[in-house]
């Protein structure tokens, strides 16, 4: 192709960053389409102006959500800290609270003839953006690699997932900014277990057993999910499970939250908090109706002995 051969001599490394105005279609049935479209508008105002402050080029304006490159990942991560802050401050709109969800990856861009762009680095941003919930900024290993130490400290790693096309997993982190209320514990469930041990994870036909060294379990209705529910009230990331400290530590990350039930107990949620798991119980989606098809059961196993079996 003749753009093919245009793009071959443009590519320079950049940062992409994608931002989305989150339960918009929610919005517009709440509010009505002229009310729904002026708040749309004013968030992607706010988007533009963090962008612009942080020497970002806007590509496009896609519905929603805007499509942004960057000279390098600090700059990037800078206008998605100030995006998330700006439309949270934003009135909210029939009672609708205003956020957004944002993705960014730096490496290789190609450019055409219009200044529009393509390449892995864009298909990868726009992935990230996808599987970032409501008010999480999601970003790659190689972007995280691209910043000032100083500014490392403010991502944590979240989990690897398999993209199409690369034949090792690409590793996500997350940017944070809501330092008080993205790493509450359920209170009493935090102890560390005293005896090695292994948890199991059952949903349908999928069986996956976890012991201290394991790479986090993601959840979620996406494809590159280690478990991918089917239930549609689950988010595409719901929540992950992670050893940590001789003991399994469960983590939503989903737009409806995580119910769990635990020994018989009365189910609880999670709302961006986590809990540590304990004995045996149920993991569900969206709304609680007891343990079902569309639930995970989980198992701890511990050995006494300090051993796992």
């Amino acid at each position: 192709m003749h753009m093919d051969r245009e793009l071959l001599h443009q590519a320079s490394e950049g940062s992409v960053l994608f931002a989305d105005v989150s339960g918009s279609t929610r919005l517009y049935e709440r509010a009505g389409n002229a009310a729904a479209l002026a708040a749309v508008g004013r968030c992607l105002g706010a988007m533009k102006a963090c962008s612009e402050a942080s020497q970002g080029r806007l590509i496009k304006t896609i519905g929603d959500e805007v499509m942004v490159l960057f000279p390098c990942a600090e700059q990037a991560l800078q206008a998605a800290l100030d995006m998330q802050r700006a439309v949270a401050e934003l009135p909210p709109v029939a009672g609708f609270t205003m956020s957004s969800h944002i993705g960014f990856h730096h490496g290789p861009i190609l450019f055409d003839a219009s200044g529009d762009i393509f390449g892995d680095a864009v298909n990868l941003a726009a992935r990230l953006s996808g599987l970032a919930a409501r008010g999480q900024i999601i970003t790659s290993k190689d972007a995280v690699a691209d910043l000032p130490a100083p500014l490392r400290q403010m991502t944590r790693y979240l989990y690897p997932i398999h993209v199409r096309g690369r034949a090792q997993p690409v590793e996500l982190y997350e940017a944070i900014w809501q330092q008080a209320t993205d790493l509450t514990l359920i209170a009493g469930f935090n102890e560390p277990l005293s005896n090695a041990a292994f948890l199991t994870l059952r949903y349908r036909d999928t069986v996956v057993e976890m012991n201290a060294v394991s790479a986090p379990v993601t959840i979620g209705r996406d494809a590159g999910m280690t478990i991918v529910v089917s239930d549609r009230l689950a988010s595409r990331f719901q929540a992950t499970a992670e050893p940590r400290a001789g003991r399994y530590v469960l983590i939503d990350r989903s737009s409806n939250g995580t119910h769990v039930s635990m020994d018989g107990g009365e189910p609880f949620i999670l709302r961006r908090d986590e809990v540590t798991l304990r004995g045996h119980g149920w993991i569900g989606f969206g709304q609680w109706a007891g343990p079902t098809a569309e639930c995970i059961e989980f198992a701890l196993h511990v050995d006494k002995t300090g051993a796992a079996r």
